[in-house]
């Protein structure tokens, strides 16, 4: 097995038939892996391919990068992706454009190879940009290549799919990749990668692309691996006959791997849909017809929103009861529900938020997870700087906790330097991803104070309210998550400690 890996890898270094990335491509490359790389010379460089300069003109102007001023040439569309974004797509455009005409295989449908690829980044951007990604184009290439290995084994080894039949799944390619080989097809695509000196984030996405590892998901490239992976089971749903729907694996992933619940992911595949007529332009290729889409986002709603909910009844009773809460917070000026000095929501619309989502949880079934963060040593802060500049460390600390915050999240600040966040749909292992998050953030703010610049941490607690493991009331919930940032105090500041079912016990840390 290693003997044959070992030959097909030879084969791919040399082979005629899949070859390096074109001379642009390997401009891209080398411009992207500089430090002190400006507008000019990427402007430069792309501008000797007039085709790929169109085609970034037109990404700047798209739906997908709407600005209010439209792009006339190509210096004004970089400034818009901005440089790092122009890089990234522009190999992307390059690449595909390379490798889309490859002739007839004996074991591989090129066309529906494309139009998974595509498709797949298009699913994954839409994840990354849920998870404000810092770089949204890096998740689309990553998942643009994440297949690009069996094109090359294709190329290098005619007959190695040919026994396996022409509609083969993603994961069927994968087992026979394993089977043959000793590893699959995203394992050696972050090798070919490599080989091609595409930055190392890069190649690592892909190459986590199927299982991103537990302990990295909370870091940039273990995220980026979490939304291509989600990308590639969203296309196995759009691609699928409609009577072959099913969404409980993408569900359950995306809620383990980010954190993010049911509705969200509905969202997300809305999201997708609506942008394939704007994907198929760019890439001047069919994707899905419109029938099949809406076919597809009409079962998204129903078996994502609505499926923990198991009676007609059960709906109406709770919608009841919404609107008689969503009424007496309406009737309230919205300066009444926000805290005075951040901004967030204040204790007395935590509270029947609060209510509101742990009676909508219990009677779904679906988990609800609450996080309570406490500023270490802020007092200090306050001895030594004054309230004014306390003041200005809250209302920063406030800024970053929302950044990382859904919109369906509810933030709010509890009292003094504590801040509690609600987490609809989450269950524990997504909001222990999402608290991990948190503290690097938190860790990574520079608040400025008089003329140096001072990072504050927090300590954190979580609970989590499940069917499996209920608390009786919501008040319950939200103290459970403080007594357990009462032992991450204990145990060290800037980390967090989740409650259980036998109370508060130490989380893996960033």
């Amino acid at each position: 097995m290693s003997e044959m890996l070992d030959h097909l890898k030879s084969k791919l270094k040399a082979s005629v038939n899949f070859p390096s990335p074109p001379a642009i491509a390997q401009q891209i490359i080398a411009l992207a892996g500089d430090p002190h790389i400006d507008i000019s010379q990427v402007a430069a460089a792309i501008s000797r391919d007039p085709g790929l300069a169109a085609k970034l003109l037109r990404v700047a102007n798209s739906a997908l990068y709407s600005r209010q001023r439209k792009s006339t040439n190509l210096r004004q569309a970089l400034i818009v992706l901005g440089l790092h974004g122009a890089t990234t797509l522009a190999l992307g455009f390059s690449l595909v454009g390379t490798y889309k005409d490859l002739k007839k295989s004996n074991g591989v449908d090129y066309e529906h190879y494309w139009r998974r690829a595509i498709l797949s980044a298009s699913a994954a951007r839409c994840f990354g940009a849920l998870q404000n990604a810092s770089a949204v184009e890096d998740i689309f290439l990553a998942a643009l290549l994440q297949d690009i290995a069996i094109l090359g084994v294709d190329r290098a080894a005619p007959d190695f799919y040919r026994e396996l039949p022409r509609k083969t799944s993603h994961r069927e390619f994968s087992a026979h990749e394993s089977a043959q080989l000793g590893i699959d097809h995203a394992e050696l695509g972050a090798w070919l990668l490599e080989y091609w000196k595409l930055p190392k984030p890069l190649c690592r996405a892909v190459a986590w692309s199927h299982a991103p590892p537990a302990a990295d998901r909370s870091t940039p490239m273990g995220m980026a691996a979490c939304c291509v992976a989600l990308g590639s089971e969203c296309v196995e749903i759009l691609l699928a006959p409609a009577a072959a729907t099913d969404f409980s694996a993408l569900a359950e992933h995306a809620s383990e791997w980010l954190g993010i619940d049911a509705p969200a992911v509905a969202e997300v595949m809305g999201k997708i849909v609506a942008e394939i007529p704007e994907i198929e332009r760019l890439f001047d290729t069919k994707l899905l017809q419109p029938a099949a889409a809406s076919v597809i986002l009409d079962q998204a709603r129903d078996l994502l929103i609505l499926r923990n909910l198991q009676a007609l009844g059960q709906v109406s009773s709770l919608r009841e009861t919404n609107l008689k809460l969503e009424a007496r917070t309406a009737a309230l000026p919205d300066a009444q529900l926000r805290d005075g000095l951040t901004g967030l929501y204040n204790r007395g619309y935590l509270d029947l938020m609060l209510r509101r989502e742990f009676q909508a949880a219990t009677t779904g079934n679906w988990p609800l997870s609450v996080v309570f963060v406490d500023l270490d040593r802020f007092k200090g802060i306050n001895e030594t700087y004054g309230h004014e500049a306390g003041d200005s460390v809250l209302v920063t600390t406030a800024k970053s906790i929302a950044s990382v915050a859904r919109d369906t999240d509810c933030v709010a600040r509890y009292g003094g330097e504590e801040f509690v966040i609600v987490l609809p749909g989450v269950a524990s292992p997504g909001a222990q991803i999402f608290c991990q998050r948190l503290i690097a953030r938190l860790r990574s703010t520079l608040h400025p104070i008089r003329g140096t610049m001072v990072t504050v941490t927090a300590s954190v607690g979580l609970a989590t309210h499940t069917p499996k493991t209920p608390f009786q009331r919501a008040s319950h919930l939200i103290n459970a998550a403080a007594r357990s940032v009462y032992v991450a105090k204990k145990s060290g500041r800037d980390r967090l400690v989740r409650h259980d079912s036998g109370g508060p016990v130490s989380a893996a840390n960033p």
